[in-house]
């Protein structure tokens, strides 16, 4: 599957205000144009495409009006690193506690993806203390904080249980 994830800034803006991204499923034969402003969900289209070749074609034309419209490829833009601390109740990690660390993580990857600031990279067990570690990059550390408490409440974490560390 081929994606193009591309940022626009605003003139005078410190980080970008605006994204694009695109990709095709495959298996459903879906092209996908998601964008909007970042920290914003934005807008989606779906399109019906006939094959690869077609999809292909249509993310190179995207891209190149993207580029037109000076937006640049995410990997050229800055992003930010945080992570989210959870700790577990005891010294190991319950099943229950892996189980919401793993509802986090994904509803967490999703509310940062689909508002165009950036991606959860992984999640782990620290190894020198009883939590998860949840790593993020993103365009705008400060939207993205505020979206962790949102994913938090779609877990049976506590909210005093998660701490937010600054790279």
């Amino acid at each position: 599957m081929s994606i193009i994830r591309m940022y626009h800034t605003a003139d005078g803006a410190s980080r970008p205000t605006h994204y694009r991204e695109a990709w095709w499923e495959q298996e459903t034969g879906e092209f996908i144009l998601h964008h909007g402003p970042v920290g914003e969900t934005g807008t989606t289209t779906v399109e019906q495409v006939a094959d690869e070749s077609e999809a292909d074609s249509l993310l190179a034309s995207l891209e190149q009006q993207n580029l037109a419209d000076n937006y640049v490829d995410v990997d050229a833009v800055p992003h930010e690193t945080f992570t989210v601390i959870i700790k577990f109740k005891g010294q190991a990690p319950t099943q229950v506690e892996s189980t919401n660390a793993e509802k986090f993580s994904v509803a967490y990857s999703g509310l940062l993806g689909w508002r165009g600031l950036g991606t959860v990279d992984q999640w782990e067990t620290a190894t020198h203390e009883p939590a998860f570690l949840i790593t993020v990059h993103t365009v705008h550390r400060n939207k993205a904080i505020k979206l962790a408490h949102e994913a938090l409440k779609k877990t049976d974490f506590r909210s005093d249980r998660m701490q937010i560390e600054r790279s």
